[in-house]
């Protein structure tokens, strides 16, 4: 086996959208459809089966995945950012392609970002307020200014403005305007005339495919990230998808996404670049209810078998997905690792594959799994403690098998909802077994109050540590420690 540091390998990051480990049939098997593509990935690398996402909703974990992390460090303690926010991530903040690019990589964006932007305002400076943009103006804050050499998206596919961009320029004249509620609920806003939603993950898969291609002859080794559009809404599969399936144009948009993956594992193939290319495939949250889970069931396609809730929840549901590495020659082909870990991980992964010392005040919770990628499966769990997080800001931890929510219902869209669990007078927090019963049905708060109470102690530390791993203590956004904006009620 070479050592790591003989040869960068390439990074391949591909980060799909409202996917739960449900989605994937290798970890399915009443699944009821085939993803080929990302089964064969799994038969030829490493999967995790106790993966999380650190949030139930997208912009959260997608900082997590380049900062390691966790977003309720950040100013964002519940939520999303908005369409003309301004970034979540600080200028400061050590990102995971600005980490890669001092070891001599050249990194590229291409699909989703949803982490905010410098939208500038006519006459100059930045604004947030859509009718003082001036959309023919460099638009700074995003993936140039935190890393990446090159940038191609629309950001949030189901948000305006619905424009391609490529680096800090919009590439059309917005001359008209999406009406609200267009193909099944995107936001109103301006758009070029002719925007195509069913063109968009045709578009980055082909660009992403020619970008791998392109590299073929390079020197320098790549970092690639591919922050998918599906299958979040819109639900839009490209013609050549719709109806492939004969179950619903979800479960089309499901099976482009999965093609998607294959053409960039095809094109590592063919141009010689698949042995020394490090893939990682996951996903940034829970399958979302969008995929409306009646009417597949009742075709016998099952994307939410085996765990409760879905996206946005603090339940296993709104984040626990899938999670795959694959590097030929580094490790074992089929391997599955039960270890508890967090898409914040990633950052320190990469660290430790080229050989660099992270900061204290960078990636403060995240973990390198390289140890276990090449079989050293540590005894002792890789986190003594993983915190997630619901899209309304309520915390659940989780240490060895228990698992401790702090909301009296999912934290998030799955029944019961917060309003409604207050009225039905539910417990306010909620203790699980997962081991014992990963579904979530038993509420054990009441008979073990040592349990609460430690692993509650436990959130309140990594907090006021201002990281999870160890180190010097850091300071979170604001100085915050126990802050009162926890959103859980008193007796």
């Amino acid at each position: 086996m070479q050592a790591a540091d003989t040869v960068p390998p390439n990074i391949l990051l591909i980060l799909a959208d409202d996917m739960g480990l449900d989605s994937v049939s290798a970890f399915n098997d009443k699944m009821g459809m085939k993803t080929p593509a990302i089964d064969r990935l799994a038969s030829e690398g490493m999967s995790f089966t106790d993966a999380h996402s650190t949030s139930g909703v997208c912009t959260p974990t997608r900082y997590s995945v380049l900062t390691g992390r966790y977003n309720w460090r950040s100013r964002l303690k519940r939520g999303i950012v908005g369409a003309w926010e301004r970034p979540l991530i600080a200028d400061q903040r050590l990102t995971l392609p600005e980490m890669l690019r001092e070891h001599g990589y050249d990194t590229a964006c291409i699909g989703k970002w949803h982490l905010g932007w410098r939208w500038p305002k006519q006459g100059g400076g930045f604004t947030e307020r859509l009718a003082e943009i001036d959309f023919t103006a460099a638009v700074k804050g995003g993936p140039n200014d935190h890393g990446f050499d090159y940038y191609f998206g629309d950001d949030v596919p189901n948000w305006p403005p619905y424009v391609w961009r490529e680096n800090e320029r919009l590439l059309g004249e917005m001359t008209t305007r999406m009406k609200a509620g267009a193909m099944g609920g995107v936001s109103a806003g301006p758009a070029v005339a002719d925007w195509d939603f069913r063109a968009v993950l045709a578009e980055y898969t082909k660009r992403c495919a020619q970008y791998v291609r392109g590299r073929a002859r390079q020197k320098r080794p790549f970092f690639l990230y591919f922050p998918m559009p599906s299958p979040h809404t819109p639900i839009a599969p490209h013609e050549a998808f719709r109806g492939k399936t004969g179950v619903s144009e979800y479960a089309d948009f499901l099976v482009q996404t999965d093609s998607a993956v294959g053409e960039l594992l095809r094109a590592l193939k063919e141009t010689g670049q698949e042995d020394n290319t490090l893939v990682i495939f996951t996903c940034d949250n829970g399958t979302s209810p969008k995929a409306n889970f009646a009417e597949l069931d009742a075709a016998g396609v099952h994307l939410n078998e085996h765990w409760r809730g879905w996206k946005a929840d603090a339940y296993e549901g709104g984040h626990r997905v899938p999670f795959i590495v694959r590097w030929p020659g580094q490790i074992e082909s089929g391997a599955k690792c039960a270890q508890t870990i967090t898409l914040a991980d990633i950052m320190a992964t990469c660290a430790a594959v080229v050989g660099h010392k992270l900061p204290a005040a960078a990636a403060e919770d995240s973990v390198s799994l390289l140890p276990t990628l090449r079989g050293n499966y540590a005894l002792k769990p890789l986190h003594e403690v993983v915190v997630h997080h619901s899209v309304s800001g309520h915390f659940a931890v989780r240490k060895g098998k228990w698992k401790l929510l702090l909301c009296r219902g999912s934290g998030g869209w799955s029944p019961p909802r917060e309003p409604a669990a207050v009225k039905q007078g539910l417990p306010l927090v909620q203790l699980y077994n997962l081991h014992a019963d990963p579904k979530e049905t038993l509420n054990l708060q009441a008979d073990h109050p040592e349990v609460v109470a430690q692993l509650t102690a436990d959130l309140r530390r990594i907090i006021e540590q201002g990281r999870s791993t160890p180190g010097p203590k850091q300071a979170n956004h604001a100085g915050a420690t126990w802050w009162p904006g926890l959103p859980w009620e008193k007796p």
